[in-house]
């Protein structure tokens, strides 16, 4: 099947997932729809069966537990799997456990006036937010004649079943002639119409029992006969049968207070019911509108009878005089923030129509206010798909966004070239040009931003059409342009060759033929680039930022440019781009100055950092394949002088991922070693578990393993490690490969150090180790003759925010100090697809204006670069898909079961083709914390896989077999997150892999730790257990499936939880615009108790470097008469950032400048005390304190710092290891009182 072909049966198969989730968890139709769907017969009690959208009778308030697996109730047992060997089949009188309760008094038609004078609906409002709700309702906003309102209700009540309801439906050979066998035809039989077993008679279960003793059964009907007996008699007593009910209600008779209720009864069998409605005057004839639905009834404990199920509330302005109005509007927008005007602006025409009380809201409005506005117990909303390629013009074609086309590598004129971008530029002006008469219309309070958002549009222009300029004029610039197409050709062609290879064979070894004849007949001039074309976005942000790095005078290189784009976008592309451009441009413009690093990429999670460690370093490879191209005396590509000095990728994070040393205890070194003294193959798991720390698990060049694997008993493959003269290095061990001597990757911390590589991968985290290991200052070019760093890039920006966002900017003040140092400032740029304040922000953190890109025109929907798509299944435009459970009266623990049961479960046994049903193999299962993750692990291992086998046994299926759970969480090691990210993107489900014992996964669990940097094209559902704390973490988490297929993303609300049900109850109108509603973040890095725990921190990270103290031992050099120039230097540098960032964000606060003077004094002091004390006491060997962070046994006071919250006593000053855990820890006592 063609990705076209699979994305459209993909949608046809997603919303029959939802479909069938939608009648397993709120009915009908978990069963076999039998005689129909609406009157449908279950086999067990509906408040076992269903989870969502019941009413219960009232009275029933008792609290819940959301640990329970298993409700405490009696009537709530869980569905009975009949063990037929045992005959476990429960009497009837066994299951009548409910009690008669007095009926209460019927009262048909309209309440008297006098009974409700005083009545509001603050009763009804709170029957819907108990855990066992007894009522639900919808609030709308209207215009027009509201003395009587029309509502349609629908709803289910259940009934027990009778004899004449048994019937299990079963297709049979000749099933228009077949009947039972003699022997059981007096109590089932076969309709040979409806191909159904029957009961004719009720049978105890020892009568059963000897039917089936009798051996007069034909053989080959014996065990399904049996079966269907037992079911029969089982469905019997405990089955209910579903009677539907519709009613046509009329509320009127408002009482002074806007308030109005109308009773309804029935017989016995079904509960009394009653609709009441509130209005309240807005303003002239605009009218707020609350109506109700209540289950009356009042018993305990619940009858299942005397629930209401699958209830709906439905109103049409076709049925009554009023029309339906927004029930939000910016109504005080003066009173509005820049930004909130902005976002006003944006969603102007994204309406809201109503919320929902105990149930969510969906409508159908036109532009006039005409339409229908419903309850909805399972929303579902399709969240469009943003399109990023071209507008439909005749200016420009997408073949001229090629890659390859503007690299040196096509047989165009640097004119064509440039024409081709000078087209896309002005294409974006005519569309700039049609937002200004477009503004014209707005509504005049919308003028001021607009005109502001329009400027923005066409800054950017500006700066684009100066950066053609510059590729026009200066020949270096142009050429490293032309480097860095060729090297994003080159990526995207290997990425997209490796997965081709995959799909046949998920494992590439040394020596694999087909990688040999794709290597040795490669001619990247003969290479298709249809897949290899810039979105206009991407290239129009590297023309954008072409002067930043060409000019360092520049004043766009002052500016922060955030990449503010839709998750799934192509961020990572663009700042790719604009990286291989700078590492191109250094090397020819400064070729005696241009080794060390030239680029940092900066990353706040360690899977982020991993996944696109990946993706870079294959670009790396590119870079460096052109480099040792260029130096070859018959270069096969055009030449250029790119230098001796290799283009590198170096991965900098924690010691507890990676070996920092190349020799000693837990060296690389060390590590080494184990791995290669693997000789068996059943060993080779537990190796590379504990022993394989290097991150990288094959050549990102040509795929091949760099590690060995175990195959049928054998080791195969080779390590892809080596220690050689006491350095570490990594090679592929395919022959044919380019880097067989040496990879252009590094990851660990000496090497590091001893050649700074070019590209720097890290994560912010690490940096807390500046004050610690002076060796760091060789990244920033200090102590050498290379320039530093031209580039930093911050990805997810959004993440650096609160305690984290707060020791970030801090420590920036010695990262700017030091990038600084050779006079020459570098570009920063950030990406994020989520994050509001983002100019207070960027201030906190960097000290520098930002500037977003794309600038935000006048809709939300459309910036140019990004489009929001129409949705049109028919033509294969698809969306995310989102649905939204609230359970009624079941525990978080439980519902979490049954959805993930039947997640699993329904997929398995769903018919369609293997390419479709690999898209829905694995459920990813998304928690707010390790905690709830746990407890899931758990229940995966058991209840889950026990709901599968009722669920299984119900339909008369086989059960879904579900060996492990993977996990993405920070709780696993680097190595099994690789492989875990592996098998995802490698092993699909195909009876192919399973005959070859390759098994893709079942179930991902994991936390926020995915939320971004995750891109595999199997993850398309999602069970997210509820509501994640911040709408940025949200979206973000949610986007990681469907993003490449269409996607559907299950939300489990808290019932519990008011944020939660706020979310469901609205669920519609923040899904349509969700983000507009990301919550502002902040960071505070001046503030007193980060200046507590780090501000000494950035004092000595800038001096150790200033005052040339690389070495550990030589924090006793210090001197501070010594040092004025460079003391001055470093206090003034902070405290002049911390007065500028005072000045830029205004009155949100204000640092106290005096006395982080004082402070920075005081330390300097205490740090003069310090040495002089030592060169005394310990003949002047003070230590900075990396030697003894392990463990300090001295009695003297030999070290400057030691890690924050260790216990020891000496007068070391505690210091961050890690921007992470800052919190303080507050040591107690227990005091034991004897009477």
């Amino acid at each position: 099947m063609t990705d076209n072909e699979i994305r459209r049966d993909m949608i046809t198969a997603g919303d029959d997932l939802i479909k069938i989730m939608r009648s397993e968890l709120m009915g009908p139709g978990s069963e076999f729809d039998f005689p129909d769907k609406e009157h449908e017969l279950i086999s067990s009690s509906p408040l076992s069966r269903y989870s969502v959208g019941i009413l219960f009778p009232q009275g029933n308030c008792e609290g819940q537990d959301n640990n329970e697996t298993i409700s405490s109730a009696n009537n709530d047992a869980e569905e009975l799997i009949v063990d037929i060997s045992k005959d476990n089949i429960q009497d009837e009188a066994n299951q009548n456990i409910f009690r008669d309760s007095e009926d209460s008094t019927k009262d048909d038609g309209d309440t008297d006036l006098d009974d409700i004078t005083d009545k509001n609906l603050d009763d009804e409002i709170s029957l819907a937010s108990q855990y066992k709700p007894s009522s639900m309702g919808i609030t709308f906003t209207v215009k027009g004649n509201i003395e009587k309102i029309k509502c349609n209700v629908s709803y289910a009540t259940y009934r027990k079943a009778k004899a004449e309801d048994c019937f299990v439906p079963y297709e049979v050979d000749d099933a228009d002639t077949y009947s039972v066998p003699i022997s059981l035809a007096h109590y089932m039989f076969y309709d040979n119409k409806k191909h159904a077993f029957g009961m004719k008679v009720k049978l105890e279960p020892n009568e059963l029992r000897k039917l089936f003793e009798q051996d007069n059964l034909p053989e080959d009907q014996y065990s399904i006969l049996k079966n269907i007996a037992y079911r029969l008699t089982n469905i019997l007593n405990l089955g209910y049968v579903r009677e539907p009910h519709k009613l046509e209600g009329v509320v009127d008779n408002f009482n002074d207070a806007g308030y109005s209720e109308k009773k309804y009864d029935f017989d016995e069998t079904a509960a009394a019911v009653k609709l009441t409605a509130l209005k309240t005057n807005i303003k002239d004839d605009i009218w707020s509108v609350t109506v109700m639905f209540v289950n009356t009834e009042n018993r305990t404990p619940v009858n299942p009878c005397q629930c209401l199920y699958q209830s709906e509330i439905s109103v049409d302005t076709a049925d009554n005089d009023f029309i339906f109005t927004e029930s939000s509007s910016c109504e005080n927008f003066d009173d509005l923030s820049e930004e909130e005007q902005g976002l006003a602006l944006l969603y102007r025409n994204k309406r809201n129509y109503g919320t929902g009380l105990g149930t969510s809201v969906d409508w159908d409005i036109d532009e006039n206010g005409n339409g229908t506005i419903k309850s909805n117990f399972f929303p579902i909303i399709e969240v469009p798909s943003m399109s990023f390629s071209l507008p439909e013009n005749d200016t420009i074609k997408n073949d001229e966004l090629s890659m390859k086309y503007l690299s040196d590598l096509s047989g165009l004129s640097k004119d064509d070239k440039l024409n081709s971008l000078h087209k896309l530029v002005d294409l974006y002006v005519d569309w700039t040009d049609k937002l200004k008469a477009v503004s014209k219309t707005l509504d005049p309070r919308f003028a001021t931003i607009a005109s502001k958002n329009i400027a923005e549009c066409s800054k950017a222009a500006s700066r684009m059409y100066a950066g053609i300029e510059t590729l026009k004029n200066d020949e270096t610039a142009y050429s490293a342009f032309m480097l860095a197409n060729r090297s994003m050709f080159m990526q995207r062609i290997h990425i997209q060759k490796q997965s081709e290879l995959f799909k046949a064979n998920a494992d590439r070894y040394p020596g694999d033929k087909e990688i040999s004849e794709w290597l040795n007949n490669l001619d990247y001039t003969r290479e298709d680039d249809s897949k290899c074309r810039w979105r206009p976005f991407q290239i129009a942000f590297l023309l954008m930022d072409i002067n930043s790095i060409v000019l360092e005078n520049s004043s766009d290189r002052s500016l922060i440019d955030l990449i503010w784009f839709p998750t799934g976008g192509g961020k990572t592309e663009a700042y790719l781009g604009l990286t291989a451009f700078t590492i191109f441009y250094r090397k020819l413009k400064y070729p005696d100055n241009s080794a060390g690093t030239a680029v940092m990429m900066r990353y706040t999670l360690r899977l982020l950092a991993s996944q696109q460690f990946t993706r870079a370093a294959t670009l790396i490879c590119a870079c460096e394949y052109i480099r040792q191209d260029c130096s070859d005396p018959n270069p096969r590509y055009p030449k250029y002088p790119l230098g001796k000095d290799a283009i590198t990728v170096g991965l900098w994070i924690g010691g507890a991922h990676i070996p920092n040393k190349n020799t000693g205890n837990n060296s690389a070194k060390y590590h080494v070693e184990k791995l290669e003294n693997v000789t068996k193959g059943y060993y080779v798991e537990y190796a590379k578990e504990n022993h394989n720390k290097f991150q990288v698990l094959k050549c990102p060049w040509c795929g091949t393993k760099l590690v060995k694997d175990e195959k049928k008993g054998k080791l195969v493959g080779e390590w892809g490690y080596l220690i050689s003269n006491g350095h570490f290095y990594m090679y592929c061990p395919h022959e044919d490969c380019t880097f067989t001597a040496q990879l252009p990757i590094q990851v660990i911390d000496d090497e590091l150090y001893r050649n700074p590589p070019t590209l720097l991968f890290g994560t912010v985290d690490k940096f807390a180790m500046m004050p610690w290991d002076g060796r760091i200052g060789s990244f920033f070019g200090l102590n050498s003759t290379d320039r530093s760093p031209e580039l930093i890039i911050q990805d997810e920006l959004h993440l650096i925010s609160g305690a984290l966002g707060t020791m970030v900017g801090l420590y920036e003040t010695a990262i700017d100090a030091l990038l600084q140092a050779k006079g020459i400032a570098p570009k920063i740029i950030a990406s994020t697809a989520t994050i509001r304040k983002a100019k207070e922000q960027c201030s906190e953190l960097y000290n520098r204006e930002v500037v977003q890109f794309p600038a935000p025109g006048l809709d939300a929907e459309d910036s140019f670069f990004a489009k929001e798509d129409s949705v049109d299944h028919k033509i294969g435009k698809y969306g995310r898909k989102y649905v939204g459970i609230m359970p009624s009266g079941k525990t978080k623990a439980m519902t979490e079961i049954r959805a993930m049961a039947a997640l699993l479960q329904k997929t398995y046994t769903m018919n369609i083709p293997d390419e479709i049903k690999d898209k829905l193999w694995t459920l990813t299962v998304y928690f707010n914390s390790l905690k709830d993750l746990g407890k899931a692990s758990t229940l995966v291992e058991d209840d889950v896989k026990d709901f599968i086998k009722r669920t299984a046994y119900r339909m008369f299926e086989s059960s879904r077999l579900i060996i492990k759970a993977d996990e993405l969480t920070s709780r696993i090691s680097t190595t099994e997150l690789n492989a875990t990210l592996d098998k995802l993107e490698k092993i699909d489900y195909s009876k192919e892999k399973i005959e070859k014992h390759q098994y893709a996964s079942n179930i991902l669990l994991a936390t926020n730790m995915i939320s971004v940097g995750i891109d595999v094209a199997r993850l398309n559902v999602m069970l997210m257990v509820g509501q994640p704390k911040l709408t940025s973490e949200y979206i973000q988490a949610s986007s990681r499936v469907g993003r490449s297929y269409p996607g559907v993303v299950f939300i489990q609300y808290d019932a519990t939880k008011s944020r939660d049900r706020s979310h469901y109850e609205r669920f519609k109108a923040y899904h349509e615009s969700f983000y507009k509603y990301v919550e502002p973040t902040g960071v505070t890095p001046f503030s007193l108790p980060a200046r507590d725990r780090a501000l000494h921190a950035v004092l000595v990270s800038i001096l150790r470097q200033k005052c040339s103290m690389t070495d550990d031992d030589k924090a006793g050099m210090f001197d501070k008469t010594l040092f004025v120039p460079q003391i001055e230097e470093a206090t003034n540098f902070i405290v002049s950032r911390a007065e500028q960032i005072n000045d830029r964000i205004g009155n949100i606060h204000e640092y106290d400048i005096e006395t982080i003077k004082q402070e920075i004094e005081e330390f300097i002091d205490f740090w003069q005390n310090a040495a002089d004390r030592n060169k005394e006491t310990a003949g002047g060997k003070l230590y900075f304190g990396k030697k003894y962070m392990v463990s300090y046994q001295s009695e003297d006071n030999q070290r400057l710092l030691k890690p924050y919250n260790t216990p020891s006593k000496d007068s070391a000053r505690e210091t961050l290891t890690s921007m992470r855990n800052v919190d303080t820890q507050v040591k107690g006592q227990i005091i034991v009182r004897e009477d």
